[in-house]
């Protein structure tokens, strides 16, 4: 299902937003790049088209920063279909990214490949991913790639071998009014162990609804999904306590990412509403796997992550403060 849950679901309507997006970690968790590729039909105007790019660094975040832009070279004719994303001088295909942004007083480039052998992971649970039943579908083609390639920044460039990261898509016809996510696909010394998680309200009408936490764990390569305990907000701007359940599996613990990890970035619907996005790919997760046996619950895993997880948290108003953000360019 790996490709089938990259395929565009864009079929040339207006109001309707898509994202295909990578996030990967240095493995020494000291530093995190994130990319993303962004297609938006405005209820009024043209399509549009913008590449993303970030670049995180936990040991001197004035490095941080983030630009997105139209991609070179690319004209406004947008035309609905399926992988590959053709755009100029950017490529989003099976198992590869290309693209290249300038502006701001940074130039950036980057070339990445990953293996798309794996299975996919849907968040979700099965029944919301039908037509009309939420606002935004996530997919999660390559939770768990290990990313090779190359990546430049103002001439510096960065050789990557099997770096740890995932690759995701989403689409829909706006977001959510505030969510939080989290990824990571590399937990000391836990090679078989990954996390994909999500917290989010919506809208009915004029009405909020309550907070939705789902995720899933893998254990020793097989997904075991799971949903979150209360129907309460359980998390704040770079923090979240996560409580997660199955009939046969419990996920207790926390992701954490400082202020100065954080990039702040605005998102806009296709009815041009923004949601402000706190984005780290250098977060780092805290986690107790739990297993229901014949005599109880029993630990079976600490999962510990040091600056490589992938994380965000958004809503629609910016939080106060100092961050760095991620600046629009021509």
């Amino acid at each position: 299902m790996t490709e089938a849950d990259n395929r565009s679901r864009w079929d040339g309507r207006r109001g309707r937003y898509e994202v295909w997006f990578l996030t990967l970690s240095r493995p020494d968790g000291r530093a995190g790049y994130w990319v993303r590729y962004t297609l938006r039909a405005p209820i009024a105007g043209p399509p549009e088209s913008r590449l993303w790019f970030a670049r995180f660094d936990r040991d001197d975040p004035s490095r941080t920063f983030g630009l997105n832009g139209p991609p070179p070279g690319v004209t406004s004719d947008i035309q609905p279909g399926a992988l590959p994303l053709l755009w100029g001088h950017a490529v989003c295909e099976t198992g590869a990214a290309r693209g290249r942004l300038a502006g701001r007083g940074h130039a950036v480039r980057w070339d990445l490949r990953w293996d798309t052998a794996q299975p996919s992971f849907r968040v979700l649970p099965p029944p919301l991913y039908r037509a009309g039943m939420v606002p935004t579908r996530p997919y999660s083609p390559n939770p768990v790639a290990r990313i090779s390639g190359s990546i430049e920044v103002d001439g510096e460039e960065v050789e990557l071998d099997g770096w740890p990261g995932q690759q995701g898509h989403l689409e829909g016809s706006r977001h959510a009014e505030r969510w939080a996510w989290a990824s990571c696909a590399a937990f000391e010394d836990r090679e078989g162990y990954a996390l994909q998680a999500l917290s989010a309200q919506g809208r009915r009408g004029p009405f909020l609804t309550p907070f939705l936490t789902f995720g899933g764990v893998r254990v020793d390569g097989r997904w075991v999904r799971l949903r979150g305990e209360g129907r309460a907000r359980s998390w704040g701007l770079g923090t979240w306590r996560l409580g997660l359940r199955s009939k046969a599996y419990r996920l207790d613990g926390e992701v954490r990412a400082e202020r100065d990890h954080l990039i702040q970035a605005r998102y806009l619907d296709p009815d041009d509403s923004p949601r402000w996005c706190h984005n780290s790919e250098v977060a780092s997760s805290r986690f107790l796997l739990w297993e229901r046996r014949s005599g109880g619950w029993q630990e079976v895993a600490e999962l510990v992550s040091d600056g490589t997880t992938h994380a965000e948290w958004a809503g629609k108003t910016p939080a106060p403060g100092e961050f760095a953000r991620h600046a629009e360019v021509a």
